[in-house]
């Protein structure tokens, strides 16, 4: 499915790169030309109308019942509380959403991409693990509090001989038929209508009953402003009753109109912030400290009661089939059920019986397994406590794994890894730079987007990894080197700059908050002590070398360097040995285009770092090309 992709900078980069709407496709690159492009099928696409209502019929959902007893808990700072988490419940569903758009040209389509893209494939198995568990244990949990609901309401009647697991079993027959007749969250929108109405119908039963009752109370019953004793456990109720970002990923990616996202999820937000604060603040002020949970215990019985009561037994169980498609989309996904590849008749044939024996498992739990409704709660928590808390602290760049590891760092050495190859010799007289800079499309100008930067008049640094990373330490290095003259009125020496640099890379990996840079740089340098070449790591590791290498070929590099005398070889002679070494480091199979870029500081430069001349360049490209056609020869003669 093809989709609008809105191009945005990684929440935890550096780069300077502009937020803007543009194409968002799953598996192709950015085009600027289609920006306002719509994909033919817009019918199976839902509006900003229709994605407002999905929020508020999976997120205000059995939560608002024990509001009012949260503020029993906490006292009337519970309002602020709903104002509170109403504000992160929005802010990180933002948050969510962006991280889709982390990498240019490609929107990730689930939670469980987003966690592989954090924490790699151990992060995907796990958060989609706790994910399908958390949402398939709800939407069992709602159809058993769906059929206890019914029974309920049934006494009395003929159909009250029936008990609670025949309703039970119907209450998952209904969620069945909705789940297997939808195809896509489009097409459950009338669920979420008719889910939301009855929220907002029980609501007002609510709030009526509670003001009728306190007329006939002859004192109203005590409040409290605030109980800082029992403050955690109101926060964490009202934090509960805004739950649902699992199901953003799939609800945005349904939306015509992917950058109206923001504005659906603050109004939905907004909106169920309201009718909570209603709730709990007419349970609270009218039943103060008699209030219990849920809400319908405290109120008068009647038939209103039951109205209520019947509400939010639909209600649930319109929400069912919602929160399933977030389970449902991406294992579909996985299995590769779709009509491109199976036609339109199996797809629709395939797709039922795989929801079918879904949900035949999950009415089978329901049904038989003992105490399924308070061992499902205990699971689903510490699923939402571990997606929330333990993981990303275990797998954050702060943290060590307890094998010594810190995955974000390798992460970002596989980013250096995937990148053209950047070597530097240090030899007699000077230091010469070389890079494979490789080119990933015919139409780029030639000589753009150098890999080697002047970071000072006596410093030159080459890179291999991010772009968009290399820019900014180069800047940091200027401003280092600026504000060591500004203070001694000289030049900075190499290892200060190495070391300051490194520092200051290495800082970025002590917070949860920031990311490891994606570079690794090799600085070159002529100070008091001659030439000098350091390569800073994203560990913020640096080292002092003769010859270095880094990228995806620098254990080819690395092996030609040490075949080579750098004490004795000049700069000159260093020029067409580091062209030849990127030649036979590139990897024709994979990169066919690359440009060689060659930079120099030595005293034919007068000890100033530049780009080697173009006459230099030309004999040390016909140089790297002819020791290729010997080689190339060698082996055909061997053969």
């Amino acid at each position: 499915m093809t989709l609008h992709h809105r191009q945005q900078q990684s929440l935890l980069s550096n780069s300077d790169t502009n937020n803007t709407d543009s194409y968002r496709s799953t598996d192709t690159e950015y085009n600027s030309s289609q920006a306002d492009e719509r994909v033919p099928e817009t019918s199976h696409l839902s509006s900003t109308t229709e994605t407002f209502f999905h929020i508020v019929c999976i997120t205000a959902g059995t939560g608002i019942l024990q509001l009012p007893y949260a503020l029993k808990s906490g006292g009337w700072a519970g309002m602020a509380y709903i104002a509170l988490a109403a504000a992160i419940s929005a802010y990180t569903g933002k948050i969510l959403v962006r991280c889709l758009y982390y990498k240019h040209g490609v929107r990730l389509q689930s939670y469980s991409e987003v966690a592989e893209a954090a924490f790699g494939p151990r992060g995907r198995l796990v958060v989609r693990t706790l994910k399908d568990v958390n949402l398939l244990g709800v939407v069992g949990i709602y159809i058993v509090l769906a059929g206890i609901s019914i029974d309920s309401l049934v006494v009395g009647t003929p159909v009250e001989q029936f008990g609670e697991r025949f309703w039970i079993a119907a209450s998952a027959v209904v969620v069945w038929a909705a789940i297997v007749a939808a195809r896509q969250i489009h097409d459950v929108f009338v669920l979420s209508i008719f889910g939301t109405l009855t929220t907002v119908v029980m609501v007002v039963i609510v709030i009526w009953l509670g003001v009728l009752d306190l007329e006939f109370m002859h004192a109203r019953p005590p409040t409290k402003a605030i109980d800082i004793r029992m403050m955690p456990i109101s926060l964490a109720s009202i934090c509960f009753s805004f739950g649902g970002n699992l199901n953003w990923p799939d609800l945005e990616a349904s939306m015509k109109s992917p950058k109206k996202w923001s504005k659906a999820l603050s109004l939905a937000t907004t909106f169920i912030a309201f009718i909570y604060a209603c709730v709990a603040a007419v349970g609270y002020g009218v039943y103060g400290g008699h209030v219990r949970s849920p809400i319908f215990l405290s109120l008068p019985s009647g038939i209103a009661v039951s109205i209520a009561k019947a509400m939010i037994t639909a209600h649930v169980l319109l929400a069912c089939p919602i929160l399933l498609t977030a389970v449902f989309i991406e294992a579909e996904r996985d299995l590769d059920i779709s009509s491109n590849t199976l036609g339109v008749f199996k797809e629709r044939l395939w797709r039922a019986v795989f929801r079918s024996l879904l949900m035949l498992v999950i009415a089978l739990f329901a049904l038989f397994v003992s105490d399924f409704s308070k061992i499902v709660p205990i699971l689903g928590a510490v699923a939402a406590s571990l997606v929330v808390f333990v993981i990303p602290y275990d797998l954050s760049v702060s943290t060590y794994s307890p094998d010594g590891r810190v995955f974000q760092v390798e992460y970002a050495q596989k980013a250096v890894d995937n990148s053209g190859t950047a070597i530097g010799l240090r030899v007699k007289g000077g230091v010469v730079l070389a890079v494979e800079k490789i080119k990933h499309s015919r139409l780029l100008v030639p000589n753009s987007n150098k890999r080697i930067m002047t970071a000072g008049k006596h410093i030159g640094v080459a890179s291999a990894g991010w772009m968009s990373d290399t820019r900014h330490l180069v800047k940091r290095t200027r401003d280092e080197a600026h504000n060591y003259h500004d203070i001694y009125k000289t030049n900075a020496p190499a290892k200060i700059i190495a070391e300051r640099m490194g520092m200051y890379v290495q800082a970025y990996t002590l917070y949860s908050a920031v990311r490891p840079f994606g570079v690794s740089t090799i600085l070159a340098c002529i100070d008091e002590d001659g030439p000098q070449l350091y390569m800073i790591e994203p560990s913020g590791q640096y080292v002092g070398y003769r010859g270095c290498a880094a990228g995806k070929g620098k254990q080819a590099a690395k092996t030609e360097i040490e075949k080579l005398n750098l004490e004795e070889l000049t700069v000159r002679e260093a020029v067409k040995e580091a062209a030849r070494i990127i030649y036979a480091a590139h990897d024709d199979a994979k990169d066919k285009l690359f440009e060689l870029e060659l930079s120099w500081i030595c005293e034919e430069s007068n000890n100033l770092h530049t780009h080697v001349p173009q006459d230099v360049l030309d004999e040390a490209i016909e140089h790297a090309e002819k020791a290729l056609d010997d080689d190339d020869e060698m082996e055909d003669d061997e053969e």
